[in-house]
């Protein structure tokens, strides 16, 4: 069980990254390349992990009994934004082209908020999952982190050395939003022969 999970925290970690890799370098086309645009792009995207982790930790007090449907729910609606994504930041950039460049953070803030908060919810729910099963937070929290940790570290790599060069940066979604809904399978798989 616990190997399962952490194979699927793995890939977690791995869609996250080429999300995170693509989607800057399609918000620099649009919004430009400059200091300022990769240190808005990045805290964005950490301040909407730390918000996810906020709320996976009230949503697991919430819905104790269904943590892994949340996390099988969440893996869904990231892998939906996954998909509609690119053409989303156009279409935003084409709106606001002309906007002062000081509404910048909030507009990108805007775009990335939902599936930034939602990859932070992931790790809260399953270490209240886990915790139920292992009873150390310590053991629980380290290791789901060293697996989603190791597997953004390899989606580093990947990306940039064969996603990049090979595919373009829509395919990279695809690959992305591939994974969160193979994982969602996987998870709904096992729901279904827990209840067996």
């Amino acid at each position: 069980m616990l190997n399962r999970l952490l194979s699927l925290f793995f890939f977690s970690g791995f869609a996250a990254i080429i999300y995170q890799i693509v989607w800057q370098r399609v918000l620099f086309t649009s919004f430009g390349t400059n200091i300022e645009a990769i240190t808005i792009v990045v805290s964005v995207f950490m301040f909407g992990l730390g918000v996810g982790s906020l709320v996976g930790g009230y949503l697991s007090k919430m819905f104790n009994q269904k943590l892994l449907f949340l996390f099988m729910l969440i893996e869904i609606g990231i892998g939906l934004f996954g998909l509609i994504s690119i053409p989303l930041i156009k279409y935003i950039n084409l709106l606001t082209f002309e906007m002062a460049e000081w509404t910048l953070p909030f507009i990108i803030y805007s775009i990335l908020f939902f599936p930034t908060m939602a990859m932070g919810a992931t790790l809260p729910i399953l270490v209240t999952y886990l915790y139920k099963i292992t009873n150390s937070v310590g053991d629980t929290v380290s290791t789901l982190y060293y697996a989603n940790t190791l597997g953004s570290a390899i989606a580093c790599l990947i990306t940039v050395g064969v996603i990049f060069i090979f595919l373009s940066l829509s395919v990279a979604t695809y690959i992305a939003a591939s994974l969160n809904f193979i994982i969602a399978i996987i998870t709904y798989l096992y729901l279904n022969k827990l209840k067996a």
